[in-house]
């Protein structure tokens, strides 16, 4: 289908994508660049894969217990004094990372729990900028109003709040689930969303491509959701990849608390149960593979945002 200047909608389509498609191909060229980003995106690649598909990485199902398989039944007095049991491949039973007090397989709890974590991760993370980008850019472009004061000063006094204990009692009153958790840690972690958006749009509303969409009688909300936050969005981002991983460690330490879900599988709550049992000193097949699960996992946002920092940022 020809247009009025004689081109065809697909070549009209291709004039509109390709500068789009070859920034994202600079950009991705760039982020290739460091060794750093290379490694978290695998890492999250890895992860992504377990919580899509875990039975296809699984030696097992959760429902699995040693010497018993899935069947119903009762451990003899011998075998429950063998749990937890070190790794094991083949004989009495295959458990490559051996098994908890409960006869569980490590090697299956720790991939089957890669989806509490990823989804906690990002959902708290998504809503902290969800909070933080908006409402930077609205203390930004209103700078020395009174918009932008009432902002800044719930943002003080949220500074003056510690953190973890600020959470416990979030969680604690609200009720102990994933979804408070979420929500808890979403309600405090957008501040740094904030304070940084809000710096880049105070620069960013002096440009004269602003000035101009001004000019030309643009509204508010149209100059900052259409020509100002498109550029901080980058940005955003970066801060998105670090509040998931704060979001992860923050809810293993809420499980290491027992304040967690318990219905659901994580590797906070490996260790919390690995801690009441008492095994910490004589199971290191328990203990060590959840605690280098969470390691890996904040590992690979971090190393995703301080590389995506280099490539949205092009004086450094």
């Amino acid at each position: 289908m020809a247009t009025e200047d004689g081109t065809t909608t697909g070549e009209s389509l291709r004039e509109r994508w390709n500068p789009r498609i070859e920034r994202f191909r600079r950009g991705w060229d760039r982020y290739t660049e460091h060794r750093m980003g290379t490694i978290g995106l695998v890492l999250l690649v890895i992860f992504s894969l377990w919580a899509l598909f875990p039975s296809v990485f699984a030696p097992h199902t959760p429902e699995w217990t040693a010497y018993l398989g899935t069947e119903p039944g009762r451990l003899t007095g011998e075998q429950l004094n063998s749990l937890p049991h070190p790794p094991a491949f083949g004989d009495p039973f295959f458990a490559p990372l051996g098994t908890n007090a409960g006869g569980q397989g490590i090697a299956t709890l720790v991939i089957y729990s890669a989806e509490t974590a990823l989804y906690i991760g990002f959902a708290a993370g998504l809503l902290s900028s969800l909070v933080g980008v908006p409402l930077g850019l609205i203390s930004g472009y209103y700078g020395d109003t009174w918009i932008d004061e009432t902002i800044q000063r719930i943002v003080d006094v949220m500074y003056g709040l510690p953190f973890l204990p600020l959470l416990i009692v979030l969680v604690a009153v609200n009720g102990i689930t994933t979804t408070n958790i979420i929500l808890g840690i979403a309600v405090t972690s957008w501040l740094n969303n904030c304070i940084v958006i809000r710096g880049e749009t105070l620069s960013l509303k002096e440009r004269s491509y602003v000035e101009s969409a001004k000019v030309a009688g643009a509204s508010d909300a149209r100059v900052i959701f259409r020509h100002i936050m498109p550029n901080v969005l980058p940005i955003g981002f970066v801060f998105l990849a670090q509040d998931a991983a704060l979001a992860i460690i923050t809810q293993a330490s809420l499980a290491y608390l027992g304040l967690a879900d318990f219905t659901a599988l994580s590797w906070g709550i490996m260790l919390q149960n690995i801690q009441t049992a008492g095994y910490v000193y004589t199971a290191p097949w328990w203990l060590i593979p959840p605690g280098l699960m969470i390691t890996f996992v904040a590992a690979a946002f971090y190393f995703i945002g301080f590389s995506m920092e280099d490539v949205t940022n092009p004086q450094r």
